[in-house]
Parts: structure tokens; sequence; C-alpha cells
């Protein structure tokens, strides 16, 4: 695995270049980087960068112009794969422009819908759908929601509507509809398969990749024949429920996923009689997808507060962002490992 080398941040037109051990650097950085608007120099840089390291697959987190602790271990381990030396100024020729035009359609609506407190009134919902337009963008463009505020300080919080064109950051859309149409896809293969005469089973072939989660790092690298080729940002667990070590693998890839609240096992791990089945949706608990491994109630998924990815606590689980969660559940398959390490 690559362990943090070198720190290298755009602060001021200059590349700042020391060990990641010492993140003090990184957070003054970021401090004083949120003082400048969106097109500032210095903000439009390095949100090129962030664009540059989210298209390659090595996820800095959300997009905010504002660099950071996980803009950093992206930009190590982008290096690394590419065979770069550590610290290098990156090729941004890719990313003329951080930002483009985005025009909110009729179709956005679907995804938008009411909310609720509390899980005996969530149980309640059709489907735990965003709460405004504002969040369904700022998801769409793996974006931090005061940033796309910022990007549109000329559109009134309460007036944005199908029509309005927003500015956003040049990445690939993480679409809903993608994810709901795999959904039915997945679902349509299998009742043909169930459907279909027995036959032998497929004889078992070791998935090409694997993962390893450095829980101190906070950081999913994805490798494949042993070559690191993306990494995702993570909360792995809690003080109190740290992600176990040692070797897992994989045994549920699930989209869309209902999720069984159940305060005794968000507590303590046991599962009680009183719960909840709470719907699918990118509000749900549990994102909108659910990687389940072969310990119990220990999954990698979604959430639905990507800013806190890395900064708050998970019940024992492993908590990306939707769009990454999404991305990831592509790359892997039942049976790949997960070796969990700190």
């Amino acid at each position: 695995m690559i362990r943090p080398i070198f720190l290298t941040l755009l602060l001021n037109g200059v590349f700042l270049t020391g060990s990641l051990n010492a993140a003090q650097p990184v957070e003054a950085a970021s401090a004083h980087l949120e003082h400048e608007p969106p097109d500032s120099p210095t903000r439009m840089e390095l949100t090129r960068v962030q664009i540059l390291l989210d298209r390659a697959g090595f996820r800095p987190g959300k997009l905010d112009g504002l660099g950071g602790e996980f803009t950093q271990k992206a930009a190590d381990r982008y290096c690394a794969a590419k065979g770069l030396p550590p610290g290098s100024l990156l090729d941004l020729s890719s990313v003329p422009s951080p930002y483009r035009e985005y025009t909110a359609t009729e179709e956005d609506r679907q995804w938008i819908g009411p909310q609720a407190h509390g899980p005996a009134a969530q149980e309640k919902l059709k489907a735990m759908l965003y709460g405004d337009l504002w969040e369904l963008v700022a998801e769409r463009f793996h974006c931090d929601l005061d940033f796309l505020r910022e990007l549109n300080k000329t559109i009134p919080e309460d007036q944005i509507a199908p029509g309005s064109v927003l500015r956003v950051p040049d990445v690939g859309e993480f679409q809903l509809a993608e994810v709901q149409a795999l959904e039915k896809k997945r679902r349509d293969e299998e009742s043909a398969r169930k459907a279909a005469s027995p036959s032998p089973s497929p004889p078992q072939i070791t998935p090409p990749r694997r993962l390893v989660l450095l829980r101190k790092e906070r950081l999913i690298e994805v490798y494949e024949d042993n070559l690191l080729v993306a990494c995702f940002p993570c909360t792995p667990g809690s003080s109190k429920t740290p992600v176990p070590l040692g070797k897992w693998k994989l045994i549920a890839n699930i989209l869309l996923p209902y999720f069984r609240w159940d305060k005794s096992v968000l507590d303590n791990g046991v599962r009680s009689d009183t719960a909840f089945n709470l719907p699918p949706g990118p509000n749900n608990p549990v994102g909108i997808v659910w990687m389940a491994l072969n310990r119990p109630s220990v999954g990698m998924h979604g959430t639905p507060t990507p800013d806190q990815i890395g900064r708050n606590e998970s019940h024992g689980c492993i908590r990306l962002s939707n769009w990454d969660a999404f991305s990831l559940s592509q790359l892997i398959e039942k049976g790949t490992s997960v070796e969990v390490i700190d």
C-alpha cells in the first residue's frame, strides 16, 4: 500500500512541500483559502487539481477549492500510481476551466421529496429523497454545498428551480437515474437466472481487484494486479466500534437498499426485536449502496451527509459519499478481498 509521503499545496501561487505527517500546514492553508472567493486564481487552481484527481479515480473528497487532507492524500497516490516523484506539480491541461454551467431540469424533481425526522417518521416515507435542488446539484457534481452556493450567489436560495442555470465544478455527474437503471437491470437478471433451469455453479474466480482500508488514514485503496488504481476517503467506524482489523470479503453489493434501523445494533452491535425499515434513497442512512462484508452488520456504504466524511464517526461501518460509494461499488464484486489495517 502507499503511505503518505509529501505535502504539496498551492498557496498564493506557491507550492509548499513537506511531510504529510505534519497535518497543521494542510489545515492552515485551507483556513487561509476560505477567505478567497471561488474565482480567485488560487481557489480555481485547487479546484482544477481536485477535478483532475476526481476524474482519475483518486478521489479528493468533496470539491471545494480549498485543498486539504484528502486532496493531498489523493495527490500523493496519484503521483505514485503514475510513477511521478512525490510532490510533483500536476499537469492540469485536461482541466482548462474548473467550472461549467448546469441547467436544472424537470426530471430533477423526481429526486426531491418530503423529509422526516426520526426513524418512526422516516419509515412512512415512500423514499428518502433530497430536500431540495441545492442538495441534489451539490451531490451530482461531488461538490460542497456551501461552495455551490458561493458559485451561485446571484441565485436566491429559495428560487432555484427547473430552468435555473448554475455554475458547477466540471466533473463527471453522479446520476441517480444510472443507479436506478443498474439496480433494475440486476433485479431483472436475477429473476431470469432463477427462472432458468438449474445449471452447475460456475467455477469460483478470484476477483481481479482488492481493497486496503487504512483506518488511521481514513482511506480505501483499490489495487488491481498489485497496482494502485484508485482511492476513496471514508469514515471507518468509531473509537467505540472501530472497523475490525483483518482480512474480509465482499458478500453483497446492493443498490438502493432499505435500511433496518435498530438502535440496539447501532449502539451495541446486538440485534433487537424493535426496528424500523427505512426506504431507499440518497438520504437513507446508508445512502444508495450497501456493500456487505463477511462480518455481521459491517459494510461499506453511502451517506446523506457527505460533508462529514472523515470528520465524524460511524457505527462500525465504512461510510463514503454517495458518489464515491457508487463508483467503488462498480469496481468490485462478490469475493473481493478487503484488508483492514491501521
